[in-house]
């Protein structure tokens, strides 16, 4: 009866031009395809755009001031943009409302601000909701720069891999971002009498590792979600040299996504984690982007370190991304191999599809992610209807999700 509902909706709604972030759509007076050739993957303009902080042209007159003193004949921009999307999983028959709200735009010549937060309602309450205003669920920068994009600094709420291209973007709403089950709750009681009966610590300490394993084995994970690159709570700088090669290093400490802090491992606090993520791109003259990633982290009490070789390959109507992950061993962390693909092909300015092939390798068990989408755009509106299947061995399953996002 869900489904049915479901595509009812969808066939009502389906019969209605477009915009991204209609924000910036507002204040430059463009379509959405003039940054995204595929939503909402940017094109050469729209990474120029976002690294010059939200700017097509040194010569822009900062938002602020047309909010102020607007020009004759010039309206002011609204810089607050909300997308509402609903969607349907027929695998878990869960029905998910999700609310986002944008604000960004320029202050001075150098000086801009970004920010995101969003409001996940899942309809089984599955735990892995995210609440409005909470680091984890939003980020909010300052971003200062100089000699146009050549330098540029950001402090806040930052994602590093936004310098990197469209490593996330690629991989948006693919049905393939799988649960972390370290995050899920740890019921601590009957560990706690385990310990006061006279149990072995020793013993206790390694079962408890191994059953860590066996639980984050029984889920899919992407290769990027196990290089463990979130984002961060701190500052970063990166420079571009002749538009063609840019270095990037940021440090801070690492946003928890976990639902109920209160449920960690107190000998695993987070509070003093941390984050470190360095690394090169190069913009070649036929479209084509190659990068490096180094990523070195916390996590359980425990330095690891990650590697990301990131390629990227536009034409005219498709999109190449492919990324390679590497993270190392440690006594709690098993050495992974991974590597991510995604084509997006544009059959249209607002129809493409994009197929997402994923495989990782971690303590001789190999997983994979296939995904394939159908999207289409209008005024305000974006449909995505997606076939997916995860699996990693221990458990596999198929997912068949649509979505409808309006944006405004």
């Amino acid at each position: 009866m869900k489904r049915k509902a479901f595509l009812f909706i969808t066939t009502i709604l389906y019969t209605t031009k477009s915009f991204a972030i209609a924000e910036f759509a507002r204040e430059y007076s463009v379509d959405c395809t003039t940054c995204h050739t595929m939503i909402p993957s940017l094109n050469e303009t729209g990474k120029s755009f976002l690294r010059n902080g939200f700017r097509f042209s040194s010569e822009d007159s900062p938002t602020l001031k047309k909010i102020i003193t607007p020009k004759q004949n010039e309206s002011r921009p609204i810089p607050f943009s909300i997308i509402v999307k609903e969607s349907y999983d027929t695998n878990s028959e869960d029905y998910q409302s999700k609310i986002k709200l944008y604000t960004a735009g320029t202050v001075t010549k150098n000086i801009s601000f970004f920010g995101v937060t969003k409001d996940n309602l899942n309809s089984n309450n599955r735990g892995d909701n995210q609440n409005l205003f909470t680091q984890k669920s939003s980020r909010a920068y300052i971003e200062l720069n100089l000699e146009e994009d050549k330098h540029q600094i950001r402090a806040g709420l930052i994602s590093p891999l936004t310098q990197f291209g469209n490593i996330l973007k690629s991989s948006a709403d693919s049905g393939l971002k799988g649960h972390n089950s370290q995050n899920e709750p740890k019921h601590q009681n009957k560990q706690n009498s385990q310990r006061g009966n006279g149990y072995n610590h020793q013993k206790y300490a390694t079962n408890n590792r191994n059953s860590q394993k066996k639980r984050q084995n029984s889920h899919y994970q992407t290769p990027i979600q196990n290089s463990y690159i979130g984002n961060i709570k701190g500052i970063e700088y990166s420079y571009l040299l002749n538009n063609k090669l840019m270095a990037m290093v940021s440090y801070g400490k690492s946003i928890e996504k976990r639902e109920n802090a209160q449920n960690r491992m107190q000998q695993y606090s987070s509070n003093d984690n941390y984050q470190f993520t360095s690394g090169l791109k190069y913009n070649t003259d036929n479209r084509v982007s190659f990068g490096i990633v180094y990523n070195r982290f916390e996590k359980m009490e425990q330095d690891n370190f990650s590697i990301l070789i990131p390629i990227e390959k536009e034409f005219d109507t498709t999109q190449i991304v492919s990324t390679l992950v590497y993270r190392d061993k440690t006594k709690k962390e098993d050495e992974y191999y991974g590597i991510e693909n995604s084509i997006i092909y544009a059959i249209t300015p607002n129809d493409y599809i994009r197929a997402i092939v994923n495989y990782g390798l971690e303590d001789n068990k190999n997983s994979y992610g296939l995904s394939l989408t159908y999207s289409k755009a209008y005024r305000y509106m974006l449909f995505h209807l997606t076939g997916a299947r995860r699996d990693n061995q221990d458990s596999g399953e198929n997912l068949l999700l649509g979505s409808i996002s309006l944006m405004f």
